[in-house]
């Protein structure tokens, strides 16, 4: 089985080293001739000065001069060719770089096109008036003060397929009524998510946030969990800038109540501090199930009003999940839940069942 599949690998290994030979080696073709003709004139200059001048010299021009004079006419003849020629081949020498300047600027002009079609399209904003755009903001359409997201006969589809994965959904999104999502694998739950946060457009329907992304408004956790690099406290309060508090400060306290409550305070003393530099890589050292305990803490730590949960408790028992969704019910964040566990239902006001071929059911939970 392992020399099988390591015989697989190094097939894999050498397909993807011979593209890379193969595009190398076309790159090397086209610029041949440039770096010829530039590296020719580099060294022409000297050469090419003397075999002007040896032109008159050999066909009696200045044969009425001594050999000093005619030395001195050689040499400042050959300086003010030599340095003639030099300024040219600078010129010739800038084609190098004017070429990669002129692929950067061909995908940066890519670029910032892409980019001012998303301002006009999701942000009403028009980059060509001039001003600037603060996506940092909180800018957000007028609507109710409790409410996050209204859907309005909303369909929506994979960018990588026709088949719309739900039809006309309408919902409201308000504070303190915590959403379930659930449905099988490719009924559209995660692209329920991604409409939301404006990384997919809606196929048709009407999406209106009424509260800003962001540690004031809405913070998304995703199943697989994101960590920077960085100190301990660096992890706990991001996306924030970077805080450095006086040691035993009020921030401290609250830092280290919420790794508690996350059931990450052993991070402590494995980093030797909040602020202890590191020298590994977060995802190599935490296990899946500490990586989203760690999200959870950030998440208690930045309090938004409303949490969105991909799959954010997979990783782990339902005793600690039981944890995970008690703190945020104590700090007063509204959930957007995505999950397969019926034992999610009990922290939830409100199922969302995503049943496929585009059709919904929006239950309401009964209390217990």
């Amino acid at each position: 089985m392992n020399q099988a599949a390591g015989k697989v690998e190094h097939m894999r290994t050498d397909r993807r080293l011979q593209t890379l030979l193969r595009c190398q080696k076309s790159l090397m073709n086209k610029e041949l001739w440039l770096y010829i003709g530039v590296n020719t004139f580099d060294y022409l200059g000297g050469i090419l000065s003397y075999i002007i001048i040896s032109i008159p010299i050999f066909s009696g021009v200045y044969n009425n001069l001594s050999p000093g004079e005619l030395s001195a006419l050689i040499s400042k003849n050959a300086f003010v060719c030599i340095y003639l020629i030099s300024c040219f081949s600078q010129l010739i020498d800038l084609s190098t770089t004017l070429s990669d300047v002129a692929g950067y600027t061909h995908r940066i002009g890519e670029l910032r096109e892409v980019m001012d079609d998303i301002l006009r399209t999701h942000c009403d904003y028009d980059p060509a008036s001039g001003d600037s755009y603060d996506f940092d903001s909180d800018k957000v359409h007028s609507g109710p003060a409790d409410t996050a997201f209204i859907l309005d006969c909303v369909s929506y589809k994979s960018p990588f397929s026709e088949e719309l994965l739900v039809e006309e959904l309408s919902i409201k999104i308000s504070q303190g009524s915590n959403l379930l999502v659930v449905g099988n694998t490719g009924t559209g739950k995660t692209s329920l998510l991604r409409v939301l946060n404006r990384l997919w457009e809606a196929d048709s329907g009407y999406v209106q946030m009424t509260t800003c992304f962001g540690p004031r408004g809405i913070l998304f956790l995703p199943q697989k969990p994101y960590l920077t690099d960085g100190t301990l406290r660096e992890q706990v309060i991001y996306p924030l800038k970077e805080i450095y508090p006086v040691s035993g400060s009020v921030d401290d306290e609250r830092i280290i109540q919420y790794l508690e409550l996350a059931g990450v305070s052993s991070l402590l003393k494995r980093t030797g501090g909040l602020d202890e530099p590191v020298d590994w890589n977060w995802y190599d050292v935490l296990s899946p199930g500490e990586m989203q305990r760690l999200c959870f803490a950030r998440l208690f730590y930045l309090q938004p009003k409303y949490a969105v949960l991909d799959e954010a408790t997979s990783a782990l028992t339902e005793e600690a999940e039981g944890q995970m969704y008690r703190g945020c019910k104590q700090l007063g964040m509204t959930l957007v839940s995505l999950g397969h566990r019926r034992s999610l239902e009990k922290y939830h006001d409100v199922s969302l069942k995503l049943c496929g071929e585009g059709r919904w059911e929006l239950t309401k939970l009964k209390e217990k």
